[in-house]
């Protein structure tokens, strides 16, 4: 098709030029047939500066009434359907009902995130808004961001945190409950420590080594290069022969291990029983997210404790207030978990 010119699109509507500009800007003092007017001239000549509010409105001209656009779109990575997971989706779906708002979800497997396309029912328009969790993929995170429709994302990666991004994040707190996890096993004597966790993959994870970091710093503990893993080969659980590997080729076992998470301080349990390793005799452990696991007791190991059903209302909560009360900016907020001191990290 012949590239048309802002001008000629004017002409042909028999309005000025810098009515048609206020439309594909989205700004102000256009009435809304004039816009939908304008947007279905848009699509009709194929204009390259199309965003989803034109095709909306062009949409409503089409139809000759507004579209109703009712759905909420949760979108996940690979969640394992712990409860830890189901919690927070069952959170998430309560609270879009109750506030008369349809539930979509969308499960992506490693590979669809990898390899990330838009899901349907957001390209379609059928959705107001999204919550993004578990997706730590910068690309689908950059897709996901520049839609220009209401968006949460519960936790990014490092990377998209630091450049900005086109919604609110929430992010369970790291820093200040790490530190006070890692300054209490110092306390009891623990003077030689070791973090496992990959701090490239998630802000959160690196909110934890950095709270790890300052405790050791104020309390004088000894933190060696050689005793934490930073960075996954497989993933930022880790496989549990990659911990095992890891935890092979040290020299001398430190004090204690702070995980990032439950699921990786399971594993390194696992492993240093195996070499008939006790915890917390020989050494302490700490884990993040109070999850159950069948390897210890539920309340042997110290941890962070999510209420993530709650959790799961507030993601909810931040998008409705998006959606209803647009503020123009965007927010990063913090919800802070419940330390639970256990027996992992006595002694």
């Amino acid at each position: 098709m012949k590239k048309v010119s802002l001008q000629q699109i004017a002409d042909e509507l028999h309005v000025s030029r810098i009515t048609v500009s206020k439309v594909i800007n989205g700004k102000e003092g256009v009435s809304e047939d004039t816009r939908r007017r304008i947007a279905q001239k848009l699509v009709e000549y194929d204009y390259k500066k199309i965003n989803r509010e034109i095709l909306r409105l062009a949409q409503e001209a089409e139809t000759g009434s507004p579209i109703v656009r009712n759905n909420i779109a949760v979108i996940a990575t690979e969640p394992d359907f712990s409860d830890f997971w189901l919690k927070i989706i069952n959170g998430i779906a309560n609270e879009v009902s109750s506030k008369g708002y349809n539930f979509i979800y969308h499960f992506l497997t490693r590979e669809e995130e990898m390899e990330f396309a838009v899901p349907k029912s957001i390209t379609d328009h059928s959705v107001c808004g999204m919550i993004v969790i578990n997706v730590y993929q910068n690309t689908a995170l950059t897709a996901l961001s520049n839609l220009g429709i209401p968006a949460v994302f519960l936790d990014i990666t490092p990377e998209k945190f630091r450049e900005g991004i086109s919604g609110d994040v929430l992010l369970l707190e790291g820093k200040r409950t790490v530190f006070q996890i890692t300054e209490n096993m110092i306390r009891k004597g623990r003077r030689r420590l070791g973090f496992i966790g990959d701090i490239t993959y998630a802000q959160t994870i690196r909110d934890r080594y950095e709270g790890f970091l300052e405790a050791c710093r104020e309390n004088r503990a000894v933190v060696e290069s050689e005793d934490c893993l930073l960075e996954g080969k497989q993933g930022h659980f880790y496989f549990q022969e990659e911990v095992r590997e890891f935890l092979r080729g040290l020299s001398k076992l430190p004090d204690a291990f702070v995980c990032a998470n439950d699921v990786t301080a399971y594993t390194v349990i696992g492993c240093l029983a195996e070499k008939d390793i006790a915890v917390p005799q020989d050494v302490a452990v700490s884990g993040y997210d109070n999850i159950q696991a069948s390897i210890l007791k539920v309340s042997e190991l110290t941890t962070a404790s999510v209420d993530t059903a709650n959790l799961g209302r507030r993601l909810a909560q931040q998008l409705i207030r998006q959606i209803e009360s647009p503020s123009g900016f965007y927010e990063t907020v913090y919800i802070h978990p419940r330390i639970l001191f256990r027996h992992s990290t006595e002694f």
